[in-house]
């Protein structure tokens, strides 16, 4: 078939389908159904095929139909959602140094003996001891909380030889029980008469794990360390606007980081205990510092 006869006979056949989608059009079911699309797609795609290679129009002509059977690309540009942070957003602290009023002594007995039962009776005496030492002091059961009581078998890894052949083998030799308490001492001057007291009672099962000062009741400070937050954020909100050449707006966020309990932060260095607990004196020195009370608050402020 020549190429002309090629040309008329696609037209013909792509008047057809025009033809055809415009009486589709004037019914009320809606756009041309997919088998209409198809031979339309079909006709195109004969007429390409049979225009020779050279032919530069054909190619074009394929590449239209198929753009005009795709879904248009939407060129609109996407709207990015609004930060939720949008104005001046600050942090304040409020903060206040006072002495410590209470002392939390980590204290406990440790004992090992090859019968689970001997451990756990030498633990038990020896923590006993500790606790009537303590209570001697004046503190009382509420002051004395445990934390943690263990068992544990203790192994030794032992050479043997068996059948020529040497080897190490876990043998059990033993349990350890230890038994851990934590005491509250609100005299901060019996702190060192009492933890000696409670090596002496202990004997060699005693352990004092550790120490911290705190204050007993922090919320007590909680509304002047507010204020002093609250005015702290706005200080530092109204230089920012200042620095920046913007009208400071109203308050359109504001809370408490970390809870409305002030953090106590001690500022005394701690590694004087292990020092003063280790010297040879007739009694342990201990000394409580001063600790820190913060509170964070965060703010937001519009622009005007």
């Amino acid at each position: 078939m020549s190429v002309v006869k090629s040309v008329v006979l696609a037209i013909g056949l792509f008047g057809i389908v025009i033809f055809a989608v415009a009486c589709g059009d004037d019914d009320d079911e809606g756009p041309a159904s997919p088998a209409v699309a198809s031979v339309a797609a079909s006709a195109v795609g004969s007429a390409a095929e049979s225009a020779p290679a050279s032919t530069s129009s054909s190619p074009r002509a394929a590449g239209g139909a198929a753009s005009a059977g795709a879904a248009p690309q939407s060129a609109a540009p996407q709207v990015a959602s609004a930060s939720t942070e949008a104005g001046i957003w600050v942090t304040g602290t409020g903060a206040m140094s006072l002495s410590p009023d209470i002392a939390l002594i980590r204290l406990g007995v440790e004992s090992t003996s090859p019968s689970v039962t001997e451990a756990r009776d030498e633990a038990a005496t020896a923590m006993d001891a500790v606790v009537t030492a303590v209570k001697a002091q004046g503190l009382s059961d509420e002051d004395i909380q445990t934390t943690s009581f263990n068992i544990w078998p203790e192994y030794q890894y032992q050479e043997v030889i068996t059948n020529g052949i040497r080897s190490n083998t876990r043998v059990l030799t033993g349990y350890r029980v230890s038994n851990d308490a934590v005491i509250k001492v609100r005299d901060l001057d019996a702190v060192g008469t009492i933890i000696d007291d409670v090596v002496d009672a202990g004997g060699d099962a005693a352990r004092i794990n550790g120490i911290d000062f705190s204050i007993e009741d922090p919320g007590a400070y909680t509304t002047e360390l507010r204020e002093d937050a609250v005015n702290a954020a706005l200080e530092h909100a109204e230089h920012f606007a200042s620095l920046t050449g913007v009208t400071l707006g109203k308050l359109v966020y504001v809370t408490e980081i970390g809870g409305d309990t002030p953090i106590v932060q001690p500022v005394a260095e701690r590694a004087g205990f292990a020092v003063a607990a280790q010297a040879a004196a007739p009694a342990t020195g201990i000394s409580g510092g001063s600790l820190d009370l913060t509170l964070t608050v965060r703010a937001g402020f519009a622009i005007e």
